[in-house]
């Protein structure tokens, strides 16, 4: 379908998709309890919040003003995608764009701009935060900051938006419209959007035993028309495969474990593919905390691999759960498949990577990945 010839990530667990990955396999995770200051009455126990970040030195001070925190981590992964790949924008800055995921995006300049208006006046209100007020802004920014002229899309589609970012880049290169694509998924914490998920009981804690726990980040890859790539001499990390989509109604904000959804778009994604389970060699599984859904991931998995399922890293249990976690899925897979020494079940060739990313609302997406010569 297309080529990985760059990728970025910027959260708790590392500021490059190198570290990123490495920290990942080493197992660690980035998940702590709240301050007694950011929790404020939620019922909700921790977080995975990138405590230290700051956007220096990559961005100067004077202009990481002028960006919200989404957008710093969207600015600063999408350029490691793009300086990984020694892709040359400027020739042909029109046919290249970007699609990013989102959940939370805008949600730290919205919160502050909307306090000042309605506790002070609509005169005291900051302006320079006004354009960071929606979801777009990092999509946008990255854009202006990196002169893309091609597509420039935002999707919010609860936690899978990620991949459904990466199924619009593949669609956007097929189908001509561009010629690369910066596909991933950013997302920022922020204590009212917390505040919300809590009281709509999607975060665990100390009364709920199931849900996710929330994380931030940004995470982007770089993919490219096939033809383009080779005749450019790049070493790929990674080539998409296939991408399976399925849905069942449900309340936005409830999950829905529901076996055959699940099972539709993994093997969705294998047909696409042009494999069986038996060419999969590694899962990043959806598994985010909320049990019933796990619980059902797991079934399927078993039932699909016929009880082997093959080994499995989980993203989620390291960053917590955001619509960016898809986003962190792609990355890791695609820095595994260019690892010569990644965890996978045996050496066949070509390696192959399963990701499964399920959200509220009922939307399941899957997506596998494959190693490049």
């Amino acid at each position: 379908m297309a080529l990985v010839t760059g990728a970025g990530a910027v959260c708790a667990l590392g500021r490059t998709s190198q570290e990123f990955y490495r920290r990942l396999r080493a197992g660690e995770t980035t998940i702590r309890p709240f301050t007694t200051e950011e929790r404020r009455g939620l019922q909700a126990t921790h977080v995975a919040r990138y405590d230290s970040f700051t956007p220096q030195p990559e961005i100067p001070a004077m202009k990481a003003r002028r960006f919200d925190r989404g957008s710093q981590f969207a600015i600063l992964a999408c350029s490691q995608a793009i300086a990984e790949a020694g892709y040359d924008v400027a020739r042909a800055p029109e046919s290249v764009g970007i699609a990013l995921g989102t959940g939370s995006a805008g949600a730290g300049a919205l919160t502050e701009f909307l306090k000042v208006l309605f506790t002070e006046s609509p005169e005291a209100a900051p302006p320079f935060q006004f354009p960071n007020t929606v979801a777009n802004a990092p999509a946008s920014q990255v854009s202006i900051e990196l002169k893309l002229f091609g597509p420039n899309v935002t999707i919010t589609q609860k936690d899978p938006s990620g991949l459904n970012a990466l199924l619009f880049s593949s669609l956007a290169i097929s189908s001509g419209r561009a010629c690369a694509m910066l596909a991933g998924a950013v997302d920022e914490w922020n204590p009212v959007y917390a505040m919300g998920f809590d009281r709509v009981g999607a975060l665990k804690g100390e009364k709920r035993p199931t849900g996710i726990v929330q994380g931030e980040g940004g995470f982007a890859v770089l993919l490219e028309e096939e033809k383009t790539a080779r005749a450019r001499g790049v070493r790929p990390l990674a080539r998409l495969a296939g991408i399976g989509t399925a849905g069942v109604p449900t309340e936005p904000y409830r999950f829905a474990p529901d076996p055959a959804a699940i099972r539709r778009a993994i093997l969705g994604a294998l047909q696409a593919a042009r494999t069986d389970p038996s060419g999969i060699h590694l899962c990043f599984p959806s598994a985010n905390g909320v049990v019933e859904m796990d619980r059902a991931e797991e079934n399927v998995l078993s039932e699909i691999f016929g009880g082997a399922v093959p080994p499995r890293i989980l993203v989620k249990a390291a960053i917590g759960e955001m619509a960016a976690a898809g986003g962190g899925q792609i990355v890791a897979a695609c820095r595994a498949l260019a690892d010569p020494d990644g965890p996978f079940r045996q050496s066949a060739q070509p390696r192959r990577v399963l990701i499964d990313s399920f959200g509220a609302g009922g939307n399941f997406f899957a997506a596998v990945f494959e190693s490049v010569t």
